[in-house]
């Protein structure tokens, strides 16, 4: 899903900067033609100005002319009121034509550019035409009229670009997923199978003492449960919402003792975990998914300790709307440069396991119950605390 809004963040600003850049463009071609025209309006009024002119003003004049002529930019020519080219600015011709050739190549070039804007005349009085002022844009503004067509490339290339990369990306997600999840189910379905195994040894060493038979078949009992939980869990993924009100302080407890009586064959022997006293509290849940959510936290928190005694502390707090379920452990913690990828599936710090449970945990606590998930805080050497925040139960629902 973020994913999609990133793609789409993406595309919108590039079309957004393309649609910048033509207008800002438009608008740089509109102001140079503008100069233009106001240029060639002071050049055929100068013309006039020379025609129309007592001897005495034609000095002035003619330094006005000047000035204007040599700061023209853009192709011009002058012609007879025949239209027969008289001189010309800013355009190159080839030296070797002949008069007729030039004349033909002139000419071509004064359709071209009265296609653009409609020529100027230079009148004696109001009403005798003497000559005709042709013009074009300057290679500036052919320039920039490019520049919409290679922005439009440029865009088109960037998208088709952000495309490979983001469909690269959304494979390397899914391929992560799948690989992440076969983790996850091995490593869901290794504990219980590892502790019937167990059993059906002690069960072989016991034949003479009824009672502990008893007991094992009892625990035996427990993993198969087990197992058809894990079944259940992964098969209610993606289902349909079914919430139904749970206390939550009773499903934290309910993990808690399950994992107190696996940490000895843990290796964990010295992990304590307590449940702090918590208000009596209802959330809408499905209590499959949420037990699957704290155990993963649990066993993640587990795994954190690494040597010697170490503590895992849940606390619930009433929040008004919310309630919050902290739990906190004293394991090694998570690196400042880590902890962006957590909830990222497929990654894990471990060789086998845990590439999917913190991202597949978020998932059920914000996609499905739309809640919130997050590493609330963590000191290298110290511990983490993870916390989730779900909508409480209401008096009258």
């Amino acid at each position: 899903m973020k994913s999609s809004y990133l793609k789409g963040a993406f595309i919108f600003a590039a079309i957004l900067g393309a649609i910048a850049l033509f207008f800002f463009t438009q608008d740089t071609v509109h102001k140079i033609r503008e100069s233009q025209r106001r240029s060639i309006d002071l050049w055929v009024k100068a013309l006039e100005r020379v025609v129309n002119a007592s001897s005495s003003e034609t000095s002035d004049l003619s330094f006005i002319y000047n000035e204007i002529v040599t700061r023209i930019d853009f192709p011009a020519i002058m012609t007879t009121a025949e239209n027969v080219p008289v001189t010309w600015k800013n355009i190159e011709i080839d030296s070797t034509l002949s008069d007729s050739a030039r004349t033909a190549f002139l000419n071509g070039l004064m359709t071209e550019m009265d296609k653009q804007y409609p020529p100027l005349e230079v009148t004696l009085g109001d009403s005798i035409t003497l000559q005709r002022v042709h013009y074009g844009d300057s290679k500036l503004v052919r320039a920039l009229q490019v520049v919409p067509l290679v922005s439009a490339i440029g865009v088109a290339l960037f998208l088709w670009l952000a495309y490979l990369s983001f469909k690269y990306i959304k494979r390397s997600e899914e391929s992560n997923i799948w690989v992440g999840m076969a983790k996850e189910t091995a490593h869901q379905l290794g504990t219980p199978i590892s502790s019937l195994m167990g059993w059906i040894e002690l069960l072989r060493s016991t034949n003479d003492n009824p009672e502990r038979q008893t007991q094992i078949v009892f625990d035996m009992q427990v993993d198969v449960n087990r197992l058809t939980r894990v079944a259940t869990r992964f098969s209610k993924i993606g289902s349909k919402e079914e919430l139904t009100p749970h206390n939550v302080a009773e499903v934290v407890e309910s993990v808690f003792n399950y994992y107190r009586r696996r940490i000895p064959n843990m290796g964990k022997k010295n992990v304590e975990l307590v449940a702090l006293e918590a208000p009596d509290v209802m959330v809408k849940m499905n209590r499959e998914l949420m037990e699957w959510v704290f155990e993963n936290i649990t066993k993640n928190a587990i795994d954190s300790i690494e040597r010697g005694p170490g503590k895992i502390t849940a606390q619930i707090i009433d929040d008004g709307k919310f309630v919050l379920i902290d739990i906190t452990d004293t394991g090694k913690g998570v690196p400042a440069k880590n902890r962006k990828d957590i909830f990222r599936p497929g990654y894990s710090t471990k060789s086998r396991g845990w590439g999917l449970g913190l991202s597949l945990a978020k998932r059920i606590v914000e996609d499905y119950h739309k809640g919130k998930l997050i590493l609330k805080e963590s000191a290298v050497g110290k511990g983490s605390t993870f916390r989730i925040k779900l909508h409480k139960q209401t008096q009258a629902a």
